[in-house]
């Protein structure tokens, strides 16, 4: 294992190791439903759009459904920046379905995105910086989210290859003073169907230093699909 390597999984647990520290008593399982879809028209331009369906309950109780299309440019293979508007819908909990409260979010987020590659191991740093509309009254928000993309069944990531991904996230509101929305911690087992389709099933574990914590199972469907022809310039 390479000395950067070291250093990434070192600063990866003792962001685990922070999360956990601000763990509550009240936990609550629920789930995370995922799309994601990259669909690439040129080298550098870019299409992502991601839904998620998240309940209170495994299977149930919808906690928020929402929309997020970003549009980004590649200036290198190794840096990426781009810009949403999104629209989130939430429900207070309730078992009982009258007493939900919805409220509505009107979201807009720039991103960087820096790629790395560590022996066999994919590295994503992402920052985004949100500017929150929700029900009329503003809140911006900035995160930072290291990932890494671990191959277990090959050295490479491809069609049949088995691979893990774990993660944290930091995210703090910026809005009159700083202080710290959640932190998010999280891994995934995931198998490569086809060279632009995956899927992915895991666990994260949310702190939330004013609320209660929340246990989530996480599934995953990604697609990625290029609208171009590889040439030489564009390799």
């Amino acid at each position: 294992m390479t000395l950067k390597l070291k250093h990434l999984l070192f600063l990866l647990i003792l962001m685990v190791s922070t999360a956990e520290a601000y763990g509550q008593e009240e936990d609550k399982l629920g789930s995370w439903y995922v799309y994601n879809g990259f669909f690439n028209f040129s080298p550098k331009v870019e299409l992502f759009f991601e839904s998620q369906w998240r309940t209170w309950e495994p299977i149930s109780n919808t906690q928020t459904l929402f929309f997020r299309p970003f549009i980004s440019y590649n200036f290198t293979p190794n840096f990426q920046m781009g810009l949403s508007q999104e629209y989130h819908m939430n429900w207070s909990y309730s078992e009982i379905p009258e007493n939900k409260v919805k409220t509505e979010e009107y979201r807009t987020t720039l991103q960087a995105m820096l790629f790395q590659h560590i022996d066999w191991v994919s590295v994503q740093h992402r920052f985004r910086y949100e500017f929150r509309f929700l029900d009329e009254k503003g809140n911006q928000r900035v995160r930072y989210r290291l990932q890494l993309g671990i191959p277990i069944s090959k050295k490479k990531i491809e069609k049949g290859v088995f691979f893990s991904t774990i993660g944290n996230e930091f995210m703090v509101n910026t809005q009159k003073e700083l202080n710290l929305s959640q932190l998010r911690t999280y891994a995934m087992l995931g198998y490569q169907l086809s060279k632009s389709t995956n899927l992915q099933f895991g666990y994260m574990y949310i702190s939330r230093p004013s609320a209660e914590n929340l246990h989530r199972l996480q599934f995953f469907l990604t697609q990625k699909f290029k609208f171009y022809k590889t040439t030489p310039q564009n390799l």
